[in-house]
This record gives structure tokens, sequence and C-alpha cells, in this order.
């Protein structure tokens, strides 16, 4: 390096010191040095102080690319060299700031020190004096980016107000993080995440590694969403997501449903992984929030194996539901792997007997649907073996003859908790994400989604549905959601298409399902000139105003203490009388979890080599998400969960066509 002379690197050989010499003197040693840099700007390099000399009256201007590159001392036989670039060229030209008499000139320093041994500039963006945010842009920024605004409709608002800045997308990112921290106020990332979540009234648990005291799992709900909760228990969907944080650790949504058909975020989970434990853990803080003496009528997930056992552990009361959808993909994908990768196979497979099976409406059509499929495909074995081992065993969760009876209201697949994947995704619209930035955008993406149901619920209170308006829903508009009038005036429908034969063919699965009057109990109101009776109708469909949690008193050791009231109170009375070590022990378990932002807990370390789910992340084996099919290739992008050699039986050609022509 020493020995390449300086007009290989595009200098021209050029004497610019002539273009600072002036006689000027300057107030400050500020001015001068400005008035320095807007000339080497205009030339078409940049200028820094370099050093300060004799008490400072002296200050060393160099052009910015005049430092030494310290790589260049490396052996690079043995030396492993990271993948990074300088600007950095050791250019000689250099000025000098000097105090004279009270003031300050510029002294040129010709020669050499005139010089330059590199080219100077074409476009002014990167170059920090002549690209970067003006005070007007800077507004800009922190107005755009608290609407949750992309950096790239950030850059293009700034580029067409400010087109002088030269602003550069690095320009946003690097002011955008500027202001996040801001907010830290000496507090680190974990520090900051939950002194937000206190800040912010949420209810909130957590848990860390006792030896290296990093955050393993946070769980948060939002106090709004608490109160949803208390108001529709009913329905429960639960399902996991990828790539939101930059430690690639599992978000796990757990969603409620509105009567107008909205989506509510009722907690999350940040999870270092996907353990029965951990959902165990998170599932047991659900529980929590609602109460032992309440117990939603339908949980509803994919076969996430080590979700199925915490389930029905800690809500064993409630009817726990198996995503249809990923069924469905799941044996049309098997088949397809197992039958040659035929695609017309696995099609007619799932789309034939196996969907008989699914919609069986009793026990007995399950049974000879079951038989049927097992004749039709006896020459088959391990389509046969893989359906019963995999999926009948769990019958109960997903086919009609038993989800029929359970109070569900339509939800049988994970479609809404995906739907709220998706938005999630919307609002935090990148994957390197901190906690504190993470929960910040969670927390935007709550108060939106809150102020649509807000809006909803009032539209039913206050708008007529006139197509609804009249007989035999006269008691019932302005009373009950929109949504649920739409469901009834279906069924309406259904009840002339069956005509005289809707006793005998209803099957009353709307009653049970929906908590709704169904066709026949539409046609004897019909029949009798009766209308709809408002207590036909579940309460879940006639709750249009979210509780605000009144069972909490105000003051609960003194005004109608709830049983959760009282029994608090009963352990401090003991804690009380125990031994002074037990109260400072209690006392700091309870000082823990009111003020998680004062314990020393650490950020969990970052993953960059993690795509999608970790692998190894659980002992058990979920369904794939909906991107994870691929039409083209069947089972390619999974990497776990191969079928064995001996499942891998290719189907013969005679059988192949006779299975086509069934």
């Amino acid at each position: 390096f020493r020995q390449v002379p300086l007009e290989q690197f595009g200098g021209d050989g050029v004497d610019y010191s002539t273009f600072f010499v002036s006689d000027e003197m300057f107030e400050s040693d500020t001015d001068a040095i400005n008035w320095a840099k807007q000339i080497a700007l205009q030339i078409g390099f940049e200028l820094i102080i370099s050093s300060h000399k004799n008490n400072g009256n002296v200050k060393m201007l160099r052009c910015n690319r005049g430092e030494r590159y310290r790589g260049e001392i490396r052996d690079l036989e043995v030396a492993v060299r990271k993948n990074t670039k300088t600007k950095a060229c050791k250019c000689t030209f250099q000025l000098r700031a000097k105090r004279l008499c009270g003031s300050w000139v510029i002294v040129s320093l010709p020669g050499i020190r005139g010089t330059h041994n590199h080219g100077f500039h074409v476009y002014a963006e990167g170059y920090r004096q002549k690209s970067g945010l003006s005070t007007e842009s800077k507004k800009i920024v922190r107005d755009m980016s608290s609407a949750q605004s992309k950096p790239c409709a950030i850059l293009a608002s700034l580029q067409e107000k400010f087109p002088d800045d030269n602003a550069t997308r690095r320009h946003v990112y690097n002011y955008r993080d500027q202001i996040r921290k801001l907010g830290f106020e000496d507090r680190d990332v974990v520090g900051q995440f939950h002194h937000l979540a206190v800040e912010s009234n949420y209810v909130h648990w957590h848990r860390a590694n006792p030896d290296t005291n990093e955050v393993t799992h946070v769980f948060m709900a939002h106090p709004t969403s608490i109160q949803l909760l208390r108001s529709f228990p009913w329905l429960i969907g639960i399902d996991v997501t990828y790539k939101t944080n930059k430690y690639k650790m599992s978000f796990l949504e757990i969603v409620g449903m509105t009567p107008t058909n909205k989506n509510f975020l009722i907690a999350y989970a940040i999870m270092k992984d996907e353990t029965e434990s951990s959902y165990a853990w998170a599932l047991e803080k659900l529980r929590l929030m609602f109460g032992y003496d309440v117990e939603p009528t339908a949980i509803v997930t994919d076969r996430e194996l080590g979700l199925m056992t915490p389930i029905r552990d800690i809500f064993p009361e409630s009817p726990h539901l198996l995503c249809t959808w990923h069924i469905n993909k799941c044996v049309e994908d098997k088949v397809y792997r197992l039958c040659g990768k035929n695609k017309g196979v696995a099609e007619r497979f799932k789309n034939g007997r196996w969907r008989a099976i699914m919609k069986a409406r009793t026990v007995r059509d399950y049974d000879s649907a079951v038989h049927m499929m097992k004749d039709s495909w006896r020459s088959f074995p391990a389509v046969i073996s893989y359906v019963e081992e995999t999926w009948l065993i769990h019958k109960e969760m997903f086919v009609d003859a038993w989800t029929n009876k359970v109070l569900h209201f339509g939800n049988t697949t994970t479609c809404r908790v995906e739907s709220a994947h998706a938005m999630l995704k919307q609002w935090l619209n990148t994957s390197t994400g901190a906690l504190d930035s993470v929960w910040s955008k969670v927390n935007k993406a709550i108060e939106s989604q809150l102020t649509q149901i807000r809006f909803t619920l009032e539209e039913c209170r206050r708008r007529k549905a006139v197509l609804h308006s009249g007989f035999p829903f006269n008691y019932l508009s302005g009373y009950v959601s929109h949504y649920c009038l739409g469901i009834l005036s279906g069924e309406l429908k259904r009840m002339g298409e069956l005509s005289d034969q809707v006793y005998d063919r209803c099957g009353c699965v709307l009653r049970s399902t929906h908590g709704i009057p169904c066709a026949c109990q539409l046609r004897t109101a019909m029949a009798t000139a009766t209308p709809v009776s408002l207590e036909s109708v579940h309460i879940f469909w006639r709750t249009l105003v979210i509780s605000d949690g009144g069972e909490i008193p105000v003051l609960p050791w003194t005004e109608h203490p709830s049983e959760d009231h009282r029994y608090f109170r009963s352990l401090v009375d003991e804690v009380n009388s125990s031994d002074p070590a037990v109260v400072r022990s209690v006392a700091l378990l309870m000082h823990d979890q009111l003020h998680p932002d004062e314990v020393s807990y650490v950020e969990p370390p970052v993953n960059t080599t993690v795509r999608g789910r970790p692998r190894g992340s659980s002992s058990t084996r979920r369904d794939p998400s909906s991107w994870e099919y691929s039409q083209s290739g069947r089972g390619r992008s999974r990497g776990r969960g191969r079928s064995s050699s001996s499942s891998n039986t290719l189907v013969r050609s005679t059988g192949m066509n006779s299975f086509l022509n069934m």
C-alpha cells in the first residue's frame, strides 16, 4: 500500500490550498472552520477536525479521507479479515485554523499538503456534510414514524418536500433509532420494555434463565383486551407466528372474537421455544386472566402436540377443536407423497372419502364413512394407517358429528388467528425489532384494533338494519349484532329451501354451534306469527358494550371484595404473622412481579441464523402454516417429519388407474 503513487487513487495533482487563501478574520474558531468546510464542499470533498494543538489555539483540519487504513499492517496469509469497507486512503490535504490577536484565520499549507490522492465526490448522497436531515425533515420523520409509516414512504415524502437534504434511507433508520433511545432514560432494552408495560397498565408476566438472567418468556395483555375477554370469553384461537423480532423467538397470539365478527388480541407471549412447558406457562397465565370459574366454549388450534396437552390440563372443560384447513392440507400432502406424488389421487382422496369422514353428521355416518374409506383404500395400508394413527384418534376435535355440538360461532379453522398474524406483520414491518420496539408496535396495533371494535359495536346499537328489521326479527334489530342478523337471514333462506321437510332435515346445527334459532325454530315462529325473541339468541350476540371489569372493586378491602381478594387478604394476614424472613421473601417476589423494570434482566441473545421456526425448538411436531405448502411440490419446504422408507410405497400403475376411475 505504501508504494502506490497518489495519482492511482484518482488524484489530479492540483494544489487546492490556494482556494483557502484569504485575509478574512473570523470571530470564532467555529466560523473559520465552517467557512473552510463550505469551500471544500464546493470543490468536492469534506473537511474534518483532526487534532488540537497549542492549548486549543491551533486546530488541524484534514480531508475526511486522510485516515490511515488500519488493516494494512495485517499478515494477509494468516489474518482473517472482515468483509468491511473503508474510505481511508491517507489523503495528505491539510489546513490550520489559528488564533491571531483574538481572531481566527485559516492557514493553507501548499505543496503536498494541498493536494488530494483521490477523486472528488460526484453525488451528494452519503456525505455527512452534504446530506442529512434538517430540522423540518426530522419533524416529518417523527410524525410519520408515530403513524407507523414505512421508511420507504418516509423517504419518499422527504425527497418530495426537502430535495436539498439529499436524505437516504439510512438517515431515516438512524434518526428513528435515535428517537427510540431518547425515551430509555438510562434503561436498557429489557428495562424499557417492562417500563412501557407497567406505564400502560398491562397485565404481564415474565420468565428468565436463572443462570444468565436472560429473558426467555414474556406474556402481555392490554388492559382493554382483558375487558374484551371478560365480555366475550367464549371463543379462543391460539397459534404461533415467526419473524417478529431480532431474537427469532416465537410469537404466540391468543385471539378472541366479538359479536360483530372482529378479532381482538387477548394476549401475546414471546417464547424462546415451543416446548410443552412453554405452552403450559403461557396458558397458565391465560387461565389467571379468565379466572377459575369461567370456561371458554371452544378453543381452536392446529395439531401442535406440545400445545394440545396443556390445553387439556389447564382448560379441561373447554372443547378443543383442530383447524380443518390444516387437516385437509396435511392429509392431501401426505397422501400425495405416499401415492407416488400423484396430485390427482391426493385431491381425489381429500375431496372424496376423507371429506365424507369430516362432514359426517352422526356417529353412524362417521363409522360408515370410515368403513368405506378402508374398503376403497385397502390396497394402500400406509394411507389407512396414517389416517387412523394421526387424525382419527382426534375425531372429536374436527368431525362434524362432534363439533356440531360445540358452541364455536362458526370457527372450525385458525383463519381468524392467521388473519391476526397478517395484521400484526403489517404493523411490525420488519423482523429485526428489539423487545421495546416490538411492544410499541403491537400496542399501536391493538389500539387501532380496539378503535374499530368500538366503532362496529356502536354501529350495531345506533343503526338498525333495514333488511332485517321486519318480521320475524322485529325484536332483534338494534339489540343484536348486524353479523348475527345476517346469519339469521341466511338460515331463514335455508328454511324456505327445505320447505315442508324443514323439521326432518334441519339438523339444528345453528342452534348448538352459534346459539341462535335454527331453521325449524324459525319455521315455528313464522307459523305462529310470533317474532323471534331476544332471549332465544345467545348473550354473546347481544353484548354490544365492552365490560369495564367492574367485578374488581376500587376498594377491595372494604367494599364487597371478590373471592380472589378475600383469598389474597387471608394470605397477607398469614404472611404478616410469619417470620420476618418469610415477609421479606414474599415482598421480593411481589416487587419483582409489580416492578420488573427495576430488576436486572438481560436482553435475549440476537439470533441471525434461524429462518422461521427454529429447528429442534420442540419435541413435538406442528402442522405447517399455509405458506409452507407448495402446490408445485408438496412437502418440499418441510424439513422435518419426512415419511420413512417403509411408508414411501410407490403406487403401481394399475392401482393408480383404478383409483382415478373411482
